[in-house]
């Protein structure tokens, strides 16, 4: 290939133009490499980043992470999570880049995505000569630059498949003249592999748009063949992907699947309002969250797709179809049953309809089907067009009111192009400068829609990016050096990642594979969760020793740094520390030992086995379950109770759990003080419903702000105090916006220290010996005895898990619906406990042969070939 046609080709154009339209804009915002922000904004930043180091991890560090983390909160499944965040192979550049510079090497990644999105629809228009020369980058462009791709430009773990849908349905198309399916069996698998939930959306586009194919009047082949090598095709590539798809479809029943949307025959919206999707910008964050399909393209595209439906060049039959399944998919982005069906009968949580870059795909798809260089519209069509934008131009203007993400300036912008654009095809004169003006309009067109719509979201800059990241590696460095088995809690964070993205054991997760056990058991334990999140950042002594947290690192109080200090980052106030011990002090961090922390097993008492969880009741919970490992009398953990309540320009209740509290004047601040003295040095902890929730209230210890997780939908436990005998306590609540408050669940505790070390000890006398781990198997030796006969884990249990005990197998027992535990007969064990994927060598199984399949036909026909 000479310079000429990797630079200036038809095919290297639609690669480029994309690309360095993305990249301008990004330098333009001053990104990194070529600023001070960064790409990181919303799920990128909080989520896919941290998946991208788990990535590196893997390749470089730990391979049989690839089936399973201790990173992932408190231990999960891996297997499912590659299949939705990592199956690019775009993420091997990740190897090559530290992650102090991750912002960049995916600012790269980005736009190395729109280009591939360019090439593959220019391959396709040009395989099946639908356009020629240039004009076929004309149309390529529109898909790569289309509202999809740019409303999702965060979303990369999307990218792949839509970049590969041109080629799968190219491979369709060769179904209807070649005697061969194995090429579009690959090309399907690899878009599964790549990402199953856009996989699925594709497979049903395929599908209708294999059947609209076959109404064609004229075929190159047999129907019956066709549809032969269609089911084949199809069949193999999904058996291609079974290894992982199978696995993935285990881990979504117990996760994802469990939360149920409601079904409906409703529709979601207006249908009217996807007209606002035709003007450039009309995404913004309100549209990320709850907003219609995005689907924009060029003017170009939009006046060229008429002459599929208006001219005489395709039969009845084919404009039909084709009217059709573009009806369909719109139908599907306003319509609940279809929303539903392409979503896997869900409903996505933030950016809506993510099937959309489809409905753009076959709007293109259909324009360059039908229009040529030649074509002039006549004078109806004209006045059609015309009407049609004045209608669009009438109904946004009446919207700008109601759809924030709409303003004047788009919708004039919109119109100016739009007559530009017609009047090029309606005063056509095919002189130099005809083509090179298309260009220039149609470009504008798409990139007047990235600047407007990127411009809409902030970005996180890649100096607090790089601050909190060199603030956990430097607390992090010392503790790679203690080679026992541990976990490591935080007072501040980053992201809910932190631990993938540092490879250390932690307890928090954002991820949308998330089984339901992992939330509730972390609601049961007082810790803010959500359906595809967890966050342990609300520990207690109790919880931090049963589940082996053996470092907490805490904010440095003396720490001067600015922009991303941990400080800034705060989610957890933890005074119980001073129950620690002082491990090591950064210029931004301290990280304190805990001596009362559990190893990952031990031996203990079977009346744990029958330990039930109260509902909104964290303290208790763990207190039982403490009481019921270690067989004692008592329980460590104690009600206190508050010695006086003030109000101030609120009504001061007389019992302070379930009260409600409302303010007295309106226009006045409120807060109501509430005073205890402790008794003991012990730790004090206080627990708040989900009815009172942070955002409407400051909580406050004696005038100091306690900073907390921004969002809780169960009981959580607050750590108020500790090492403070005598001295007094006053809690604030003190009211931000609501009138009135609801004190669900506000009760005071502490817990005995005197008893909990005892107990503590007792607990530590048997621990697990390890002598071989990874990231998926635990061996090691241990010795339980009559009183304590359990070897109780903090593993959570999940299928997958095989247990071995003395070189025989066992099926494992459950704590708290949630942790392994394993009854034994008093004496010394060896036990091993392993995870394999569920449904992962039925996978193996499904997919070796159709691999080998595949190979055999191809082999066959090259040999047919050469013969």
């Amino acid at each position: 290939m000479n310079k000429r046609q990797f630079f200036l080709s038809p095919l290297a154009l639609s690669f480029w133009l994309p690309a360095l339209i993305m990249l301008s804009y990004y330098a333009y915002r001053g990104m990194a490499p070529f600023g001070q922000n960064s790409i990181l904004t919303v799920d990128l930043g909080q989520q896919y980043i941290d998946q991208f180091a788990a990535f590196k991890t893997t390749f470089l560090a730990h391979p049989s992470s690839f089936f399973y983390s201790f990173s992932n909160a408190l231990g999960g499944d891996m297997l499912g999570e590659w299949a939705y965040y990592l199956m690019s192979p775009f993420n091997l550049i990740f190897l090559f880049v530290p992650n102090i510079n991750l912002p960049a090497a995916i600012l790269g990644v980005t736009v190395l995505k729109f280009g591939a999105a360019g090439l593959t629809m220019a391959y396709l228009i040009k395989r099946l000569q639908l356009q020629k020369g240039y004009y076929t980058t004309l149309f390529a462009v529109n898909y790569a630059l289309s509202g999809w791709f740019i409303a999702n430009d965060l979303n990369l773990l999307w990218l792949d498949a839509a970049i590969l849908l041109p080629l799968v349905i190219l491979q369709i198309e060769q179904l209807f003249v070649q005697n061969t399916w194995w090429r579009y069996a690959l090309i399907l698998g690899a878009t599964i592999i790549c990402n199953y939930y856009i996989g699925y959306m594709i497979a049903i586009f395929i599908t209708l748009y294999f059947v609209w194919r076959l109404t064609w009047p004229q075929q190159s082949q047999p129907r019956w063949l066709s549809v032969k090598q269609f089911v084949y095709g199809s069949l193999t590539g999904g058996a291609l992907s079974a290894w992982l798809l199978l696995p993935t479809i285990y881990q979504l029943r117990i996760g994802k699947s469990q939360y149920n949307s409601p079904f409906s025959w409703r529709f979601d919206n207006n249908p009217l309002q996807l007209l606002a999707k035709l003007i450039p910008g009309s995404f913004d964050f309100n549209q990320m969250q709850t907003g219609q399909a995005n689907f924009y393209v060029s003017a170009f595209i939009l006046i060229t797709v008429v002459p599929f439906f208006t001219t005489k060049l395709w039969h009845w039959r084919v404009k039909i179809g084709g009217l059709g399944i573009l009806c369909f998919l719109l139908l599907a982005t306003t319509w609940a049953p279809l929303t539903l069906f392409f979503h896997g009968f869900q409903y996505p949580v933030w950016y809506p309809y993510r099937f959309s870059f489809i409905i753009s795909f076959f709007l293109i798809y259909l324009a360059a089907m039908a229009w040529h260089p030649n074509w002039q519209p006549k004078l109806r069509t004209v006045l059609g067009y015309l009407i049609m934008l004045l209608l669009i131009v009438a109904y946004t203007t009446s919207k700008v009111h109601q759809l924030p993400a709409l303003d004047q300036r788009a919708i004039v912008i919109f119109a100016g192009l739009f007559l530009i654009t017609l009047s090029q095809f309606v005063l056509q004169q095919h002189d130099r400068f005809w083509l090179p003006l298309l260009f220039v309009v149609t470009l504008g067109s798409l990139t007047v829609n990235v600047y407007l719509t990127l411009n809409h979201f902030s970005y996180l800059t890649n100096t607090e990016y790089q601050n909190a990241i060199k603030a956990l590696q430097s607390a992090n460095q010392p503790l790679k050096k203690d080679p026992s088995w541990h976990r490591v809690a935080q007072t501040f964070q980053r992201t809910r990642g932190d631990a993938m993205m540092l490879d250390y054991y932690g307890g928090s997760h954002f991820s949308s594979a998330m089984p339901k056990s992992t939330p509730t058991f972390f609601g049961n334990f007082g810790q803010p969760d959500g359906d595809n999140y967890v966050a342990y950042t609300n520990g207690s002594l109790l919880s931090d020793a049963m589940l082996g947290m053996k470092y907490l690192i805490t904010p440095n109080p003396k720490s001067n740094e600015q922009a991303g200090e941990p400080k800034a980052l705060l989610v957890g106030h933890r005074p119980d520390t001073a129950n620690y011990h002082l491990n090591t002090t950064t210029p931004t961090t301290m990280v304190w030992q805990n001596p009362y922390a559990l190893p990952v097993a031990f031996a203990a008492n079977p009346a744990a086995l029958a330990t039930q969880f109260l509902t909104n009741n964290p303290l208790e919970n763990q207190a039982n379950l403490w009481q019921a490992l270690t067989g004692a009398n008592v329980s460590p953990l104690q009600v206190a109770n508050f010695d006086q309540a003030v109000g101030h320009h609120v009504t001061t209740p007389k019992t302070i759990t379930n009260a409600v509290i409302a303010k007295t004047q309106s226009n006045q601040p409120a807060s109501l003080d509430l005073h205890f003295t402790p008794k003991t040095n012990d730790s004090y902890y206080l627990t708040i419903g989900s009815g009172l929730q942070i955002k409407d209230f400051d909580l406050l210890i004696n005038g100091q702000i306690i900073k907390q997780f921004s969002t809780y939908r169960h009981t959580i436990v607050i750590n108020l105090a500790s090492q403070v005998k005598d001295q007094p306590q006053v809690v604030t609540l003190r009211f931000k916006q609501a009138n009135a408050l609801v004190l669900n669940n506000v009760t005071l505790y502490h817990i005995n220290q005197t008893a909990f070390q005892q107990q503590a000890k007792q607990l530590a006398t048997h621990p697990i010996h390890i002598t071989h781990r990874n990231e998926r198997q635990l061996t090691g030796t241990i010795t339980t005895t009559t009183q304590q006969p359990l070897i109780m884990t903090s593993i959570p249990n999940a299928p997958g898990w095989h247990v071995t005990l003395d070189g025989r197998s066992i099926t494992p027992m459950t704590v708290g619906d949630y942790l392994i535990a394993v009854k034994t007969t008093p004496g010394q064990h060896t036990i091993s406990w392993r995870y394999t994927p569920p449904l992962f060598w039925l996978g193996v199984v499904i997919s070796s042969p159709a691999l080998v399949g595949v190979l055999f036909v191809l082999i066959r026909q090259k040999k047919l070939a050469s013969s």
